[in-house]
């Protein structure tokens, strides 16, 4: 299993669940473990207390630079209001990978896709934010490079741009093909005791 191209398709939260089934696995342990962190303790719990914060910045839209589909499903569930979520699909991102991420999309909640380079149409400070994903290390906000890529580009935008981790770290680790995302690129960051 490529855990990378997975994350692609499925999204950080979505893939860490996966994971956690078989964490007892040393075989899966070892792939796994080997290019990104596993994730530790209860993920459906995290994913929920995730939904919940990013609901509590009480927008209209979000917009998420990895397709964290159990995220956007979880939002989706908890919201008492219409909300809008914005999955933005990199611009050299082949059609196969494409047609996969929108075969997984959650259903009963709104969706819409988005092909960089473009902006979201109505999308302002006020009705809408930036997430973007990936793994905390020693505080340091840890991405891959077409998320970094992306995040780049959309830097431009006025609004809360807030970096949501997966799993976090105590210590300042980094795996191989991970980047760190320039703290002035975050208005915001998930703290752990959320």
């Amino acid at each position: 299993m490529d855990v990378k191209k997975a994350s692609e398709a499925i999204g950080f939260f979505e893939l860490a669940g996966h994971l956690a089934k078989v964490r007892d696995s040393k075989e899966a342990v070892r792939k796994a473990g080997a290019d990104m962190p596993l994730p530790e303790g209860d993920v459906q719990e995290r994913i929920q207390r995730a939904a919940s914060w990013l609901l509590g910045f009480d927008k209209d839209k979000y917009m998420f630079l990895v397709p964290e589909i159990a995220l956007m499903e979880e939002m989706g569930k908890q919201s008492s209001k219409e909300i809008e979520t914005i999955l933005t699909i990199p611009c050299g991102m082949e059609m196969e990978e494409k047609e996969r991420i929108r075969s997984n999309l959650p259903r009963g909640t709104e969706v819409h896709i988005l092909e960089e380079p473009y902006f979201p149409e109505a999308f302002y400070p006020g009705n809408g934010m930036i997430v973007i994903s990936g793994y905390l290390g020693g505080g340091r906000a840890m991405v891959l490079p077409e998320t970094y890529r992306m995040a780049e580009h959309y830097g431009s935008f006025l609004g809360r741009t807030v970096f949501l981790p997966y799993t976090e770290l105590g210590t300042a680790l980094r795996y191989n093909g991970w980047m760190e995302l320039n703290s002035q690129r975050m208005i915001q960051k998930w703290r752990s005791e959320v």
